[in-house]
């Protein structure tokens, strides 16, 4: 049986333009050439490098009504800078778990999409 070669994530979303500004800035994907005003907009690692899968935003009428049942973990070593500099950006904290020396911080993004900042500090 064939693999897939390649794995997406997509997230529904009002605004996928706007989502995607946030999450470009964060992960250090770049923007993939879509149809301007179109439904979706993909971004992805920059060209010869490796990591997570793309993600591509997707415009849906309806708002997001309840807890999402996938979520992004994003594993970090400094997470304190990188969660300020989303909250500043629009995100908001949701909560903190710690274990040992990790730390689980759920935030939701610009769109209210629930995240996982995981890291030592």
């Amino acid at each position: 049986m064939p693999t897939p070669r390649m794995i997406g994530i997509t997230i529904d979303c009002p605004d996928p333009e706007q989502l995607a500004a946030f999450w470009e800035r964060f992960l250090g994907y770049v923007r993939r050439p879509n149809q301007p005003g179109g439904p979706y907009v993909t971004i992805d690692r920059p060209v010869g490098a490796e990591g997570p899968p793309h993600l591509t935003f997707q415009r849906v009428p309806e708002p997001k009504v309840s807890k999402g049942r996938t979520h992004l973990d994003l594993f970090v070593q400094h997470a304190l800078p990188m969660i300020d500099e989303m909250i500043a950006a629009g995100a908001s904290s949701l909560s903190i778990t710690e274990a040992g020396e990790w730390t689980t911080r759920v935030l939701q993004d610009t769109a209210g999409n629930e995240f996982c900042v995981i890291g030592p500090d």
